[in-house]
């Protein structure tokens, strides 16, 4: 007697979708809490190097400093060249202790001597400041980069650099309404008190909460070498770093002789002239469009309008370039962004209608701004991770010279009294001379 056995029904299909995973939830979030700390590091950073020009006028009407309009201009270029020389030795730095270390290190420098200028009694005192101040400002740019891009998530590491980035020209709206709304009851002192304050409150929520680089990445600090410094919450945490097996620093001791070994010695020379001449064209429109304007016989008004102009282009425009750079990638829109650049700032040598004026300096500040943020996502995009918050650290920090060369460019220009016009061919031409110089990099990827 044979029995049948019944065989169980297939299970239906749940009609409930699949709980999200919580893993995933926890590594959206810290992407998060990643990019939104380092924008944050960069907004304040932003805001301590723009609050110089929104505070001069107070500064030379201040007796007691003794400050003229020739020192003021020196003074103004001394922490672009603090940041040159930051931005130089804390990127291989970065890349040998761990991006949070040098984030959070560099972040109270130029706290610090923020402070300092707050209490400078004399000029040499405040240039003192300012210059050591522009050392940690300069440390602080490649870190977070490179830091923030091992968290973008896959395909938009353009927008995540935008947004870091985007932090420079949000600072400068930041100090030119917060000069508008309370400068006078300030004074110069106050203004950039307010920018050490932001600073302190930044920093102390990064020391908090920012992580390090993730567990295997070559910016994740080697705790057999130094004491482990991931912050509880992120992904390497809990003992996550990898123990065995030689380290990325082992394998390339040396991540500033890379940069320039293994056929990279002619991009990162071309990186580092596009971003030249592309800083100097951006610091050059800051630091002179509106003298430039009313020379010119325009009636349009204070030197705040010019800067919400220009920075509110930068910020808006930018979000928009970073999405194309992540379909299309980052090279032709970079190259695209300086050319606009270059054009935008031939027509306001035309002059013309006030709102079309307006136009023009809003696609400046598009195009000066977009061809920054999305060539620092080239550059990381260039090299492998051992190396690259070096790379981004030498591109930016030579580069800087541009923006130290910048404020007395155009001052040079106009005591010659080659006129305004003049002023506006060469920042278009720096803008022109950058787009030429990422044209000639060849195509290469990490």
């Amino acid at each position: 007697m044979t029995t049948d056995v019944q065989a169980p029904a297939p299970a239906r299909a749940s009609a409930r979708p699949p709980a999200p995973d919580p893993t995933d939830r926890r590594t959206r979030a810290l992407t998060r809490a990643v990019v939104a700390l380092c924008t944050a590091a960069i907004t304040v950073e932003g805001f301590d190097l723009i609050v110089y020009g929104v505070a001069m006028p107070s500064m030379l009407a201040d007796s007691n400093l003794g400050l003229d309009k020739s020192l003021a201009g020196t003074l103004g270029s001394l922490v672009y060249m603090g940041m040159l020389i930051g931005a130089i030795v804390c990127g291989p730095l970065a890349d040998r202790l761990g991006r949070r270390r040098l984030v959070l290190a560099s972040g109270v420098i130029f706290t610090l001597f923020t402070v300092g200028c707050v209490v400078a009694a004399t000029p040499w005192q405040f240039g003192l400041f300012r210059l050591l101040a522009g050392i940690g400002m300069g440390g602080v740019m490649p870190s977070c980069v490179a830091l923030a891009k091992e968290y973008a998530p896959r395909g938009r590491s353009a927008l995540v650099a935008t947004i870091v980035l985007a932090g420079v020209p949000v600072g400068g709206v930041l100090a030119a309404l917060t000069a508008a709304a309370w400068g006078d009851s300030l004074g110069w002192r106050g203004l950039f008190g307010v920018g050490a304050a932001l600073s302190t409150l930044v920093f102390a929520s990064a020391y908090a909460l920012l992580p390090d680089s993730r567990p295997g990445a070559a910016g994740a600090p080697d705790p057999r070498a130094t004491p482990s410094t991931v912050s509880v919450g992120s992904p390497a945490s809990g003992g996550g770093l990898a123990s065995g097996g030689p380290t990325a620093e082992a394998k390339n001791p040396s991540p500033a002789r890379s940069v320039l070994s293994d056929g990279r010695a002619r991009t990162t020379v071309l990186f580092v002239v596009a971003n030249f001449a592309v800083l100097l064209a951006w610091y050059g429109l800051n630091t002179w469009l509106t003298q430039l304007m009313r020379e010119m016989d325009y009636p349009l008004g204070s030197a705040l309008q010019f800067t919400l102009v220009l920075n509110l282009g930068a910020v808006i425009g930018s979000f928009a370039i970073a999405a194309v750079a992540d379909r299309i990638g980052p090279r032709f829109v970079t190259i695209g962004s300086a050319a606009l650049s270059a054009v935008a700032v031939v027509g306001l040598s035309l002059g013309g209608n006030t709102v079309v004026v307006l136009c023009l300096t809003a696609l400046a500040g598009v195009g000066a701004h977009s061809s920054l943020t999305v060539l620092n996502d080239w550059v990381a995009s260039s090299y492998p991770a051992s190396i690259r918050a070096t790379a981004l650290g030498y591109v930016s920090g030579f580069g800087r010279g541009g923006a130290i060369v910048a404020p007395l460019l155009g001052g040079w220009i106009l005591t010659a009294s080659l006129g305004p016009t003049t002023v506006f061919y060469v920042f278009a031409a720096a803008a022109a001379l950058s787009a030429a110089a990422l044209l000639a990099i060849p195509h290469r990827r990490a």
